[in-house]
């Protein structure tokens, strides 16, 4: 078969994707498969329930929203082939295409979207995506095309969550029950086929497509935790594209004829939540703020990420709508964080636990240990707990983990409400801290569309975040893929695996 070379230079937003031509090579992979190769396993499928990023690139391919996030993060018509924003009303009237069905026949209508958001809000489904669209308060049917959505207040993000609002047949979901989760039905470019578990799931093009049919038949996700493997993979001819390779690795897959590689400035914020709602000394702002202070993040950047990544303000960089520039980093000092610590009642420091992962983000295993050494300086023991993926999640989520726990939060919209409605409000999904004068500044910048006025609120958060310190902040880590050669695809900025634009030589 034939082979393209791999694209050059590709900007996306801020991003820009670099990649080598390459030669030519046998590749093991079957003509028309394309295989994608992650380092993390789904939770689950059913898309009423699930949200992280492994799982949300697979099943972003199966099933379809209202509206579409493409790559250089503008929104367009997806299922809905247009829209009307009801401001006075908020409220937004959605058009849906004519002639859509489902995997299984069945056909797409207002009925599906009322039953998705419904079976969200569902307390007995206990899904996690009901913190996300807590603010709508009801859905109508219009007529069998047309649904009017309706908030409980203004919402500036809505449109991003329509976005990420996978639609579910729900004359199927009834009949199949919870069994949904593990063979899913959307209305998006590949069909379900079979998940592996603990090895891949497999897709196939959906020949009926509204947009029309994919090139590539066969989508396989395949799971590999370890990052070298991964790269052992795509080196060895069995992958067409590995997420996350190691940095040390970068050499490696450049100078190899059948491989390039694409790097990408990434929205994913990385931090070490500090969960104050468990009793520990974390409960004192004087210690996070000297965990900050002890930390070298440059180093980390440096040393652990080869400088690719970029160090955050209050979990934000000057991309984010809500960067407040007159802010700086927490600077490395250790003498600083020492005399926190015993304003603070622990001269001697104490004893902690942090929960991690492995092959989940770049070198995050290592950069857990770097974090845990340089607390060691200050007299703080880190006990490192090194999970599997959908138990740090389950942990996460319950609010039930370590009270420490090094974690990434993807920030696609660019916007600073996204992070801080999730790790800064109260009562939000991954809440660290209860303060209820930022949780006033989050909810007024959420409750307005003037961006001028959001900007001056998340300003005015970010100062009394950064004081709070309900995380440490560490930085936006870059976006790394590995190539075939017989692959042209775009990364993207926010991580999305959305292969239907793919193309297999």
């Amino acid at each position: 078969m034939g082979r393209r070379k791999a694209r050059g230079m590709v900007r996306i937003g801020i991003a820009v994707v670099l990649a080598m031509s390459v030669g030519m090579m046998a590749f093991a992979a079957t003509e028309g498969e394309l295989v994608v190769v992650q380092g993390a396993e789904p939770t689950g499928l059913d898309p009423a329930v699930h949200r992280e990023n492994p799982t949300y690139n697979v099943t972003m391919n199966i099933f379809d929203s209202l509206l579409q996030r493409n790559a250089d993060g503008s929104i367009t018509p997806a299922l809905a082939e247009s829209f009307e924003a009801l401001e006075d009303e908020n409220a937004w009237i959605f058009h849906l295409r004519a002639g859509v069905t489902f995997h299984n026949g069945e056909p797409l209508t207002a009925d599906a979207v009322v039953a998705t958001v419904d079976r969200i809000m569902d307390p007995a489904l206990n899904s996690t995506r009901a913190t996300d669209l807590g603010w709508i308060e009801t859905v109508e049917v219009i007529d069998e095309l047309t649904v009017k959505i309706i908030a409980n207040k203004t919402f500036a993000l809505a449109e991003h969550y329509f976005s990420e609002l996978q639609i579910i047949p729900p004359l199927h979901v009834a009949e199949v029950g919870t069994a949904f989760d593990a063979a899913p039905v959307g209305t998006g470019p590949f069909r379900f086929v079979r998940w592996d578990r603990g090895n891949q799931v497999v897709l196939e093009r959906n020949d009926d497509y509204w947009q029309g049919p994919a090139d590539v038949e066969t989508l396989i996700f395949r799971f590999i935790t370890s990052p070298a493997s991964r790269v052992t993979t795509l080196l060895g001819g069995d992958a067409d594209l590995i997420a996350d390779p190691p940095l040390t690795a970068m050499d490696q897959i450049e100078n190899n004829a059948a491989t390039s590689l694409g790097i990408a400035t990434g929205t994913r914020v990385m931090f070490v939540g500090l969960d104050t709602k468990q009793e520990s000394p974390l409960q004192d702002e004087r210690v996070r703020q000297a965990l900050n202070y002890a930390i070298d993040k440059q180093a980390i950047i440096e040393n652990l990420l080869y400088g690719l990544a970029e160090e955050t303000v209050a979990m934000t960089t000057s991309t984010d709508l809500g960067f407040n520039p007159d802010l700086s980093p927490y600077p490395y000092d250790p003498d600083k964080a020492r005399q926190l610590l015993a304003d603070a009642g622990y001269p001697n420091g104490f004893e902690i636990s942090m929960d991690a992962l492995n092959g989940r983000y770049i070198n995050d295993k290592e950069v857990a240990q770097a974090i845990a050494g340089f607390l060691s300086e200050v007299g703080i023991t880190v006990n490192i707990n090194i999970l599997e993926f959908g138990a740090f999640n389950a942990a996460i989520f319950s609010q039930t983990s370590s009270p420490m726990y090094f974690v990434g939060w993807g920030n696609a919209p660019f916007d600073a409400s996204y992070v801080y409605d999730f790790i800064v409000r109260s009562d939000g999904l991954l809440s660290t801290i209860d303060d209820p004068v930022i949780d006033a500044l989050i909810n007024a910048g959420n409750s307005t569309i003037n961006q001028a006025d959001r900007i001056a609120i998340y300003h005015t958060a970010a100062e009394l975040i950064n004081d709070a310190a309900p995380v440490i902040f560490l930085y936006k880590q870059p976006v790394l893929y590995g190539f075939s050669s017989r692959l042209t695809w775009t990364p993207r900025s926010d991580e999305f695996l959305w292969m239907y634009d793919a193309v297999l030589d």
